[in-house]
């Protein structure tokens, strides 16, 4: 085949044609505060702020979003086909795990870009994990080991699964901030 014979162009042109539809997408993003959809995870994030009618944090640094009652929320997603964990942050030390002690989470598991079940977590459920994470930084620091942090620790779908609340797909839309109120 040619490099640029019939078939390969074929090929360009429908994908010009599919890329350009996502300039609607692009134009709602920056809405939302978001300047590039195809950038680390900025669609599905998008996704979620207009399911959930949350408001974006630019910068994403800690809490990814913000509810209509003013809640912090960090949002996270998992692609099922490529792992079965949610990645936290990749700068977890002692101060970000304060932070999530206090903030809501939204987890958000995928089949590619496929969104399949979200799960509303209270962070008091994720205490567990906090202060295991906790205690490894602690050692890293007693051991004087600079800039003493983890690097993305994991909350594993099952256990979400186990102690959230469904809130996507449901038959009845329920809103995540309304949803802590009741755990």
């Amino acid at each position: 085949m040619a490099y640029y014979d019939k078939e390969h162009r074929d090929k360009i042109d429908c994908f010009n044609d599919m890329w350009s539809k996502l300039d609607d997408i692009e134009e709602l993003a920056k809405t939302y505060q978001i300047a590039d959809i195809a950038q680390d995870n900025n669609l599905k994030l998008l996704q979620t702020l207009v399911l959930f009618d949350f408001d974006n944090q630019p910068g994403r640094e800690g809490s990814d979003a913000i509810d209509r009652y003013g809640h912090a929320w960090e949002l996270k997603t998992v692609n099922i086909d490529l792992t079965s964990s949610f990645s936290t942050n990749h700068h977890t030390n002692l101060e970000r795990i304060n932070v999530f002690r206090q903030e809501r989470w939204l987890f958000s598991s995928y089949k590619g870009i496929i969104l399949q079940e979200v799960y509303v977590v209270n962070p008091r459920h994720l205490e567990t994990y906090f202060s295991k994470w906790e205690q490894s930084v602690k050692e890293k620091i007693a051991a004087n080991i600079e800039n003493a942090h983890l690097n993305n620790p994991k909350i594993p779908l099952k256990y979400v699964k186990e102690v959230g609340t469904k809130v996507y797909p449901i038959s009845t839309p329920l809103d995540p901030a309304e949803v802590l109120k009741t755990l």
